[in-house]
């Protein structure tokens, strides 16, 4: 601690003793050692779960609709059969396919591994080529505000933005005002390419009122689920898929001002800050969901944070992203909520498997794959700890608390 020597021994400069007490109150709240009342960022989030009567309440509704209302011996049976049957058909395969397959047991020291080979490009076939030139040539160009126009003359999505105080009276041309702001914030190009004085919905003071009480997150997610349900209405979106398989990436950007929503990330920002923009796509190619997340923070939860807020469009079934700073407890939550985590992992002959033995039964018997390193899957603690898990999912789900 910092000491003035001009002061008798024995005493401390007091504004040197709160500037080391403020320092470290802000390094304990930052790994959660201690929480501030009331507060969002800094609240302890198990303090905001269910519990007691209020999750006694929800708990029968909320189990049906995860599809855990079972017994936890029921749960946990099902799941360890799911596991040793992808075991048995990784061994399966790997018979069948030879010294030829991808994924390869070779040694590692008293131990063996899975080695796995990288995955190569593959060329595009000229038909390809020549569908893609085709395609190009048939799309018409035109002004993106024009885009807008027509979209919403389908769809009528811009109704969606409505006046923040609930008024019913809507001005003139307003679709048009929308539009003109929408392409503004899009582009980042401010207000002064998209204004005309000649034109009532895109004066200036128009633009600026409308941009005040009108464009908002809410009014945003509702405009987006016109154009999700539009989407899947398309004939071809159907032949892509249902919406069950959703796809999760995030954009970097750098922040040149001081925000609460930026972070420090060397790799992506060098000495500045900035934002992830994070955004779910279904197989129908339709947008479903976009959260921000500060600096590049651990992704996985933001994604989970997204599929549990969607705009519009069926629940999906599995997720599909990159590393996303995935962990054991990450898959535990998402199996949980009803999703399958698929992430892309990387250095995947690297990892620790696991394998689960429901009590009684014989081990598995999976060939040459029983000398890879595993975890063991305790079912026991599972059961112990289970009715804490239910209610940490049920709150994710009800929105109780947030990713």
């Amino acid at each position: 601690m910092y000491h003035n020597r001009d002061l008798p021994a024995g005493t401390v400069d007091r504004d040197a003793y709160v500037l080391c007490v403020l320092e470290q109150l802000h390094r304990k709240l930052r790994t959660r050692d201690i929480f501030a009342r009331p507060s969002v960022r800094w609240a302890d989030p198990r303090a905001q779960l269910l519990g007691g009567n209020e999750w006694q309440a929800v708990r029968g509704d909320v189990l049906a609709g995860l599809g855990l209302d079972q017994p936890v011996e029921a749960h946990l049976a099902e799941a360890a059969a799911a596991l040793d049957a992808a075991w048995q058909q990784l061994a399966r395969r790997l018979e069948e396919a030879g010294p030829e397959a991808s994924v390869q047991i070779v040694p590692n020291g008293d131990r063996v591994r899975l080695s796995v080979q990288r995955l190569q490009a593959v060329g595009e076939p000229a038909s390809l080529v020549a569908l893609r030139e085709k395609v190009d040539a048939m799309v018409p160009g035109v002004d993106l505000p024009d885009l807008l126009l027509e979209v919403n003359a389908w769809t009528g999505f811009l109704d969606e933005y409505t006046h923040i105080g609930g008024l019913a009276a809507r001005m003139g041309d307003l679709p048009l005002s929308i539009a003109a702001l929408l392409v503004a914030e899009a582009c980042n190009v401010g207000l002064t390419p998209v204004v005309k004085a000649s034109v009532p919905a895109l004066t200036r003071d128009r633009l600026s009122h409308v941009d005040q009480n009108y464009v908002r997150a809410e009014t945003h997610s509702a405009a987006n689920a016109r154009l999700i349900e539009a989407q899947a209405r398309i004939g071809v979106a159907q032949r892509w898929g249902g919406g069950l398989v959703a796809s999760a990436d995030g954009l970097r950007f750098v922040v040149p001002v001081q925000t609460v929503n930026a972070g420090p990330s060397p790799r992506y920002f060098g000495h500045g800050r900035g934002i992830t923009w994070l955004d779910a796509l279904n197989d129908q190619v339709a947008g479903i969901g976009a959260v921000v997340v500060p600096g590049t923070v651990r992704d996985s939860l933001y994604i989970l944070d997204a599929m549990l807020n969607l705009d519009a469009g069926p629940k999906p079934e599995m997720i599909a992203t990159d590393t996303a700073s995935y962990s054991d407890i990450v898959f535990g939550l998402f199996r949980l909520l009803g999703y399958r985590f698929a992430p892309r992992i990387a250095d995947l002959s690297d990892q620790r498997y696991w394998r689960a033995t429901p009590p009684g039964e014989p081990e598995g018997d999976y060939g040459p794959l029983n000398a890879i390193a595993c975890n063991r899957v305790s079912l026991a603690k599972i059961q112990g700890r289970w009715e804490e898990m239910l209610e940490v999912a049920g709150s994710l789900v009800t929105g109780r608390v947030r990713a």
